[in-house]
């Protein structure tokens, strides 16, 4: 079987590759933008909207950054609340074991006081 070609990726990220590219194309579009306006080209409202995409682009990432971090420490909240409920439980069945054990010894404490 042929094996897919490998993504490119830039730290194995999405976002981060989104970004960079993203970058990459906002700087061709400037420096495509001065060479043209050397020629006596108007392209101020096409370098402005790139970097304007650029800007917006950038932005949600952060935003979306955020919500992953956010997330995260959510999971990890989770994680703890159950670590600390399971001691919890099994605190409180080792109690009820002990109990049932010191109820079971005082019964044959009073049978044998009734019965001898």
């Amino acid at each position: 079987m042929r094996e897919r070609p490998r993504r490119f990726r830039i730290n194995d990220d999405t976002m981060t590759t989104i970004v960079v590219l993203s970058l990459l194309f906002c700087v061709g579009v400037v420096v495509a933008g001065m060479v043209l306006a050397y020629f006596g080209v108007d392209v101020s409202i096409i370098v402005g909207n790139a970097l304007t995409v650029f800007g917006t682009e950038l932005g949600i990432c952060g935003v979306m950054t955020i919500f992953n971090r956010w997330a995260d420490k959510q999971e990890q909240l989770a994680k703890m609340r159950s670590i600390k409920r399971m001691q919890r439980e099994a605190y409180k069945t080792d109690n009820e074991f002990e109990r049932e054990e010191f109820k079971e010894s005082l019964r044959r404490e009073n049978t044998e006081n009734v019965a001898g």
